[in-house]
């Protein structure tokens, strides 16, 4: 149910590669947009106008901390998220899945899944379900 909430909560953004126009950063982009300079989003940070160009220049490697007091200044709000390739649930599946695989893989059961009618890749399947409903913490192992 958690993950299904996260997922429906993260659904609709957007990746910001999607957002920001190829080889500009946040910072640069919303400050053209609302009209600011360097110089004038520096002293609204108290720091030098070459100190701004830097940061959009190095945005990805700028602090938490440093992204929200730029934003503060922009005045913006800085949200901080981790978006999914595709689903958190599908994250958390197809781990079971390599977990359920590292482990049945790992001995020799053909011949006892055969003796009880079942298929390799049937136990995976069924490995990998309880693991999703059961003990999803030992996936990550």
């Amino acid at each position: 149910m958690q993950i299904r909430a996260l997922d429906k909560k993260t659904s609709s953004l957007t990746a910001a590669k999607n957002i920001v126009p190829n080889g500009s950063s946040w910072i640069n982009t919303v400050r053209e947009a609302i009209g600011m300079t360097a110089l004038q989003l520096a002293a609204r940070l108290g720091v030098t106008q070459p100190r701004i160009t830097k940061m959009e220049s190095n945005e990805e490697n700028l602090k938490l901390s440093t992204m929200k007091k730029v934003a503060e200044a922009l005045d913006c709000e800085f949200i901080y998220y981790f978006k999914p390739k595709s689903t958190f649930q599908d994250i958390v599946e197809n781990q079971a899945k390599r977990k359920a695989e590292e482990i049945l893989l790992a001995v020799n059961i053909n011949m006892a899944l055969e003796n009880q009618g079942i298929t390799i890749q049937e136990a995976i399947q069924d490995m990998t379900y309880d693991f999703i409903n059961n003990n999803t913490k030992r996936i990550w192992d």
